[in-house]
């Protein structure tokens, strides 16, 4: 018997969208330092069920556990501050903005005085992408990266937030 408690445990759950169920009672285990993939055709469920788990979507049925707290029902800030992080197939980024500056949104550094501490902010986020391995100046304008980098810079700003649990839908 595997004596492992998993971080995440969701509970027979089901969601409807109108007449189409999208889950059905869907139990689910992930424990910590797995690498879990969902495979399925399309419409088979996998991408709302993760919508579940990361607040966007809630549930019709069913309970959702990270490390033992329930998040059954969580607003996306809820399950951001409890550590998951969903980096979804469309990206949510910036275009107009700087790679730096896309990853201390709404966790900007400011000075006693309001100002933002911009030079600081980018020199962490160069700092980040150097330890992860990532190509990316921390001063290029967002719409000037090419899709792969996009990704990673999503990636990186999970990763900046401290998310225990990194979920990638479609990360090609």
């Amino acid at each position: 018997m595997d004596n492992k408690i998993a971080a995440v445990k969701m509970r027979d759950i089901t969601k409807r969208f109108g007449s189409v169920v999208a889950n059905d009672r869907v139990w689910l285990d992930i424990y910590r330092g797995e690498i879990l993939a969902l495979l399925g055709e399309n419409g088979a469920g996998k991408s709302t069920l993760m919508n579940i788990l990361s607040g966007s979507y809630t549930a019709d049925a069913g309970t959702v556990t990270f490390d033992g707290a329930d998040i059954t029902g969580s607003s996306i800030k809820q399950i951001e501050d409890a550590g998951i992080a969903f980096v979804h197939q469309e990206l949510n980024l910036f275009n107009d903005l700087l790679a730096y500056e896309n990853i201390f949104l709404g966790a900007e550094e400011t000075t006693p005085w309001g100002s933002l501490k911009k030079r600081d902010m980018a020199n962490k986020a160069a700092e980040l992408f150097e330890r992860l391995g990532v190509d990316i100046d921390p001063y290029a304008l967002v719409d000037d990266l090419k899709p792969s980098e996009k990704q990673l810079l999503e990636i990186s700003r999970a990763l900046f937030r401290n998310a225990k649990l990194l979920i990638l839908d479609e990360p090609t």
